[in-house]
């Protein structure tokens, strides 16, 4: 069984035409999930040829935005589908994330002066559960560390299994056990990638974490994801090789990962 990655989005709140803002795409078994829907998310899957009611499930790591802006316009296509299609086959997404994820998009609606979730409930809000199974794929949340601005986000690692295939994606996140316990044993593990060695704060791994957090938890292949234009020039590859042997591959938007 083949299952298909698409990197849709690898950069952070600085985007431009080549790296829009983190999402990214699982395909297993003929469902589509997705995870993260920051800036640019839309337009790169409107560019892939996928329709957003081809979407099964979205998870969602964290709420900030550049994680998150495309969320509201994405459930919006559907609210305002069903207002002039009223087409009663219409197959609606379920969205999945950290406690709180329908107030969050609820407070979304009134800040935006649009509160169309009032008596309209067909696309589902669910808070994420430690483990559950969708479709036959074990989906597992760890709480990771996540500090913003002096402020800790509410963020989480995701780890999918299914027919001895693991894909887990750290978010955002510093070296934590919640990382850690995520990454384990993956067959790729998508990883923020901020920071060069030496430079890892309070809200992102750098280079040599993100090397030992792989070399320990025995991670296959790492594909790097989240970067500031700022370390550009920076041979990401070659720090982490260091310390790592396995295979790495810088993200880049629109690839496509066959696993």
């Amino acid at each position: 069984m083949s299952i298909k990655l698409t990197i849709l989005g690898t950069g952070t709140f600085f985007v431009n035409k080549n790296r829009s803002a983190s999402a990214y795409l699982l395909e297993i078994k003929g469902k589509k999930i997705l995870i993260d829907c920051g800036p640019g998310t839309l337009m790169r899957l409107s560019q892939l040829g996928i329709k957003l009611e081809d979407i099964d499930y979205v998870f969602i790591t964290h709420f900030h935005a550049d994680h998150t802006s495309d969320l509201f316009p994405f459930f919006m296509n559907f609210r305002l589908n069903d207002f002039f299609i009223k087409n009663k086959n219409t197959k609606y997404p379920k969205i999945i994330g950290p406690v709180g994820i329908k107030k969050f998009i609820i407070n979304l609606s009134k800040d935006f002066q649009l509160p169309a979730l009032q008596k309209w409930n067909k696309v589902e809000f669910i808070n994420i559960k430690p483990s559950q199974k969708i479709e036959n794929i074990k989906v597992e949340a760890y709480k990771v560390k996540h500090i913003a601005f002096g402020l800790r986000a509410n963020a989480y690692a995701y780890r999918f299994s299914i027919d001895n295939k693991i894909i887990s994606f750290s978010g955002d996140s510093v070296r934590c056990p919640g990382v850690e316990r995520a990454c384990r044993n993956s067959d790729v593990f998508v990883c923020d990638a901020s920071y060069p060695k030496g430079m890892g704060n309070l809200a992102h791994m750098d280079t040599q974490d993100i090397a030992e957090i792989a070399s320990k938890q025995d991670v296959k292949k790492i594909i790097l994801s989240h970067f500031y234009p700022q370390y550009d020039s920076v041979n990401l590859i070659k720090e982490i090789r260091e310390k790592f042997s396995g295979e790495i591959v810088k993200g880049k938007d629109s690839m496509i990962i066959l696993i």
